[in-house]
C-alpha cells in the first residue's frame, strides 16, 4: 500500500507542470554590474513549503513560509551579493549584485508545495558574466554629404572583438525602422574575425526623395543590452528655378495687361516663397 502511494505520488511529480511558472534570468551580464532573477509559482488550492535558488547546484537563497522568525535564509558568495526585491504569493524576484566572471552558469529556481503532497517543481536558465561592458558600435566610412546618383555604404562593426558564443548582433534601422536585407550585406576581416560587421548600402535617391536626410542607426544587442551609433545622411538636392517659366523681356502679361518688371519679380518670388 506504502509503495502504491509512493507511485501515485511520483506520478504527479512528473505529470505535473502547472506549480511553477517560469524563471526569468538573463543571458548575459558583466562583471561588477547587477542582474535581476525571477521565479514565478502558482499555487492554486495548496500552500508554498519553500522556494529555493540555486547556482550551478549551490543553494543561495531559501524562502520558508512557515519559518516565521527566520523566513528567508540567503548564503554568503564570493561570486555576488543577494538582495530580495520583490515576494508575494506567485513571485520572488531577487537583485544580484557585484558579479564576477564566476557568477556565469546555470541558475534554478525550486518550488515545492506543502503537506501532504510536497509537489517539487523546478526550472533552470543559463547566464553568462562577461568580464567588459559593452561598447558603442563603431561607423565606418560615412561622410558628411552624398549625391543623389550614388549608392551609399556605410559599415558598422563592434569595438571591441567577440568570440563566436557571445557575438552580439548588429541591426541597420532608418528613421527607426529596420531596413531590409536587401539593403545590408555582412562583411569582415579574415585578420580580425571578432570584428565581423553589417553594412549598409542605400540609394541615394531614396534619401532625396524623402527630403534629402535621413537618420542612420547601428544597433549592437547582446541579451537584453543594447547601444546603437548614429549618422545623419545628407544628399545635395538641387533646387528648381522657376523664374525662367516667365517670359524674359521682363514684362508678365496677365488678361491683355502688361504689368512692370518689378511687379512681376515680386509676383515670381511670392510662387517660390
Amino acid at each position: 500500500m506504502h509503495g502504491a502511494f509512493l507511485m501515485v505520488v511520483l506520478f504527479i511529480n512528473c505529470v505535473a507542470g502547472d506549480l511553477l511558472r517560469g524563471v526569468d534570468v538573463p543571458q548575459y551580464a558583466f562583471a561588477g554590474d547587477q542582474a535581476t532573477l525571477s521565479c514565478s509559482y502558482d499555487l492554486r488550492a495548496t500552500r508554498l513549503y519553500s522556494l529555493k535558488w540555486y547556482h550551478n547546484g549551490t543553494e543561495f537563497y531559501r524562502y520558508v513560509p512557515t519559518e516565521r522568525n527566520r523566513p528567508i535564509n540567503i548564503q554568503p558568495s564570493h561570486k555576488f551579493s543577494v538582495t530580495e526585491l520583490f515576494r508575494n504569493d506567485h513571485r520572488v524576484t531577487l537583485s544580484l549584485t557585484h558579479l564576477t566572471v564566476s557568477a556565469s552558469g546555470r541558475y534554478r529556481c525550486e518550488v515545492i508545495a506543502e503537506h501532504p503532497s510536497f509537489r517539487t517543481e523546478a526550472s533552470s536558465a543559463h547566464m553568462t558574466v562577461l568580464r567588459e561592458p559593452l561598447s558603442q558600435p563603431v561607423l565606418v566610412g560615412a561622410r558628411e554629404i552624398y549625391e543623389p546618383t550614388e549608392l551609399i555604404k556605410i559599415g558598422c562593426q563592434p569595438r571591441k572583438p567577440f568570440t563566436h558564443d557571445h557575438k552580439p548582433t548588429l541591426q541597420w534601422y532608418l528613421e527607426g525602422s529596420q531596413v531590409g536585407s536587401e539593403w545590408v550585406t555582412p562583411y569582415g576581416n579574415a585578420l580580425r574575425p571578432g570584428y565581423t560587421g553589417l553594412s549598409l548600402h542605400v540609394p541615394g535617391e531614396q534619401i532625396a526623395e524623402a527630403g534629402g536626410s535621413l537618420q542612420a542607426e547601428c544597433r549592437l544587442t547582446l541579451g537584453p543590452h543594447t547601444l546603437s551609433a548614429y549618422k545623419t545622411l545628407r544628399v545635395r538636392v538641387r533646387m528648381i528655378s522657376y523664374v525662367g517659366n516667365y517670359h524674359s523681356s521682363g514684362d508678365l502679361h496677365r488678361g491683355g495687361d502688361i504689368l512692370p518688371w518689378g511687379t512681376a519679380s515680386l509676383l515670381a518670388l511670392c510662387l517660390l516663397l
